[in-house]
């Protein structure tokens, strides 16, 4: 296993983006870096400093990385210009690609979207040719009506004993209560549930044209269970999102809480992340047993290839 090297950087047009790259210290060099960033207002380190490990673990398998802060979040300066934060986004994602390509001289990039960061990796992915590689981490979801039911039903059950939902369902009697001008807004996305949809269909229609490989990782924070690709609800028998990976993981909370969740995400994205280094991405459906360890401290993933869709639908996005 090679050793680390980390430091700090400032770029971006003006200098204000703050970030840190992971390379391997000796050895082999692989010629595809990560990119990581926030979900949502969190710090560039991620959830449980999730990003930090992930990074880590890469550079001693010999992928380099940058993990950085948008702009206006943790420790980057705020954006100068009128963008929205999705098109700002973008550009710092931009940003810090050319700045591996200028420190590392690599230029090729697997974008790391985590929950709110799901929806800029993926348009930043369709923009820059030079991504290789996508993971989406609880982004853009389309539970059917048997799903919803479902989750409702459940979540319901669990509020005399669950001191969260029971602080979910007074936040949202508060909100019913209030009227609509005081309905809770979206700062990362913009624009009707139908719009982000044909986002979504649209942009991976182009990342499956572009044979791009792509990892599309749910959680049990959404819908305890998955049935039938529950999280891609209509658009499951679409032809071209049988080019992605599909991995539902229902032991899995979004916000990697315990270390065995943690060590869950790490081998699945870790090996996800080497295979598609090296040009080994699945093409082919395949059952998603629970990972097992491996030697390379990554562990293997075999995983069931989801069916999208079309545009209008609903879409949530954590």
């Amino acid at each position: 296993m090679n050793e680390v090297k980390e430091f700090p950087v400032l770029f971006g047009t003006d200098g204000s983006l703050m970030g840190m790259i992971s390379t391997p210290a000796g050895g082999q060099v692989e010629p595809v870096a990560c990119v990581f960033y926030n979900m949502g207002g969190n710090h560039r380190v991620g959830p449980r400093r999730i990003n930090v490990k992930l990074a880590r673990q890469l550079a001693q398998a010999g992928v380099s990385s940058i993990r950085f802060d948008l702009a206006g979040l943790g420790d980057s300066g705020p954006a100068t210009g009128s963008l929205t934060f999705m098109a700002q986004a973008i550009v710092d994602v931009r940003a810090a690609m050319d700045q591996i390509q200028e420190s590392l001289g690599i230029k090729r990039f697997i974008l790391m979207g985590l929950c709110s960061g799901a929806p800029s990796s993926l348009e930043a992915t369709v923009a820059d040719p030079r991504v290789v590689g996508l993971l989406q981490f609880d982004g853009y979801a389309f539970p059917g009506r048997r799903a919803r039911w479902e989750r409702a039903l459940r979540r319901a059950l669990s509020v005399p004993t669950n001191p969260i939902m029971i602080q979910k369902t007074a936040r949202w009697i508060k909100r019913k209560l209030a009227g609509p001008g005081a309905q809770e807004g979206e700062i990362f996305t913009s624009g009707t549930l139908e719009d982000k949809a044909k986002v979504f269909v649209d942009c991976m229609n182009v990342v499956a044209e572009r044979n791009i490989p792509a990892l599309l990782l749910y959680t049990g924070t959404l819908n305890s269970v998955d049935r039938h690709l529950d999280q891609l609800g209509p658009f499951a028998d679409e032809k071209f999102a049988k080019h992605a990976e599909y991995v539902f993981i229902g032991e899995m909370d979004h916000s990697l809480t315990s270390q065995a969740t943690q060590r869950t995400f790490l081998k699945v994205v870790g090996d996800w992340t080497l295979r598609t280094v090296h040009g080994r991405a699945a093409t082919a459906a395949r059952p998603v047993p629970k990972p097992e360890p491996s030697p390379s401290g990554f562990g293997t993933l075999t995983s069931q290839k989801p069916k999208c869709a079309a545009p209008r639908a609903m879409a949530t996005s954590l």
